[in-house]
């Protein structure tokens, strides 16, 4: 069904713009997102409640609300500094369990813009079930835009006992008593674990590794976590 929406003060318009904040985003079980590619992706998903558009979408189906709006109201409710003329409300993806022989862990990542590259990263290397501890959200704003939609080809499991994936080989980030990466060849399955920027890997966390690694480098301290998790898990997946 298609409606328009003329005024700024619609309801449907300030439900849109509340899911900006993480606690009515919660509550709500809903977030929003961005753009044509991140439309197909979430329909792929089945995860669309509702669209929000400047010109009505052909496609979509009929089950689906599509409300058609101005620019003006469009820049409202978009979080993008240039938006493409869609915004796509949909809910919070369902969590599985944890089947894969590779897992990536986040543990406290505090950059959206990190968390949301890591997590697009972990798509592309084939790490399909993701671990976020230390209250990272995959539903931030920022991390949604960085991930490019890759949020909803992951599982995406919050704050996990490891002592349940008894299986796993936990590979932990870590500069002291650890082994270069080119020298590590994982076990049939692993947990890679990359740690906050600024703390990296929790001391609860690397209690628990079976190995730590780094990544040897020169003329500078350290990488950027989303750079040394793409290496990382480039590395591990070769």
């Amino acid at each position: 069904m298609i409606y328009e929406i003329k005024s700024r003060q619609n309801d449907k318009i300030k439900e849109v713009v509340k899911l900006s904040n993480m606690k009515s985003s919660k509550e709500a079980k809903l977030f929003k997102i961005e753009g044509f590619h991140c439309l197909e992706m979430a329909l792929e998903a089945k995860a669309v409640k509702s669209v929000f558009t400047c010109k009505p979408l052909k496609d979509l189906p009929e089950s689906i609300p599509q409300y058609v709006v101005s620019k003006e109201i469009m820049e409202k409710i978009s979080y993008a500094k240039n938006p493409q003329g869609v915004v796509v409300v949909c809910s919070y993806l369902p969590v599985k369990a944890i089947t894969s022989n590779k897992v990536l862990l986040l543990d406290d990542v505090s950059d959206p813009g990190n968390l949301g590259t890591l997590l697009r990263t972990a798509l592309a290397f084939g790490y399909k079930d993701v671990i976020l501890m230390g209250g990272c959200s995959q539903y931030n704003e920022k991390v949604l835009q960085s991930t490019q939609g890759a949020i909803f080809k992951l599982n995406i499991v919050n704050d996990i006992d490891l002592s349940s994936l008894k299986d796993y080989e936990i590979l932990a980030t870590e500069i002291k008593g650890s082994v270069e990466l080119s020298k590590v060849t994982p076990g049939p399955k692993h947990i890679l674990v990359l740690g906050n920027e600024a703390h990296g890997v929790s001391n609860k966390i690397l209690s628990l590794a079976s190995k730590r690694i780094r990544i040897d480098i020169s003329d500078i301290e350290s990488l950027n976590v989303a750079v040394a998790g793409a290496i990382a898990m480039y590395k591990l997946s070769n």
